[in-house]
């Protein structure tokens, strides 16, 4: 591609990245939400955690990642998440779906429980080989599976014992 393209089309090579990763992340989010609107999803939750598992440790989406926080331009991400409302939209459908009467404030603790399960995946995308060796253990599918299930219980926990609500089994 050339340089006149990208200018043209995205202003800067940077804009391209943006461009990119946020449509990545759209990608995921709605793959996300038509998962969650299948029967029987939220029995499966464990399901749900790992697609954004292994979304976000596709290569090509953590090589953009990660270029877009050495890049430092949090401003560009910031702005894309403040139009977007990615995680806002599935706190809300997932309110819908497990608590269809839930309250402003627990629809706020919804979406700060998403994003604490973002983080997680991401961290753990981004720095597993560090993360598994500072424990002493080598990156595995086993190792995978133990941090999925682990972060998925611990979202559960939160979801019954915090905010009152049963995920389904």
């Amino acid at each position: 591609m050339s340089h006149a393209l990208i200018t043209h089309y995205f202003g800067t090579y940077a804009g391209m990245i943006e461009a990119v990763l946020e449509r990545r992340i759209r990608a995921l989010r709605e793959k996300l939400l038509a998962r969650m609107r299948e029967t029987g999803a939220l029995e499966r939750p464990g399901e749900m955690l790992a697609m954004l598992f292994r979304g976000l440790e596709d290569p090509v989406h953590l090589r953009l990642t990660k270029w877009m926080m050495a890049s430092e331009r949090p401003s560009a991400s910031h702005a894309f998440a403040l139009r977007d409302h990615g995680l806002q939209l599935v706190a809300h459908q997932l309110a819908a779906a497990l608590a269809p009467r839930a309250t402003p404030a627990q629809i706020a603790k919804i979406e700060i429980t998403l994003l604490a399960a973002v983080a997680a995946a991401y961290g753990y995308a981004l720095g597993k080989y560090a993360l598994a060796g500072a424990v002493g253990r080598e990156v595995s599918t086993e190792l995978d599976r133990d941090v999925l299930e682990t972060v998925g219980g611990m979202i559960e926990s939160h979801l019954r014992y915090e905010l009152g609500i049963t995920v389904p089994r």
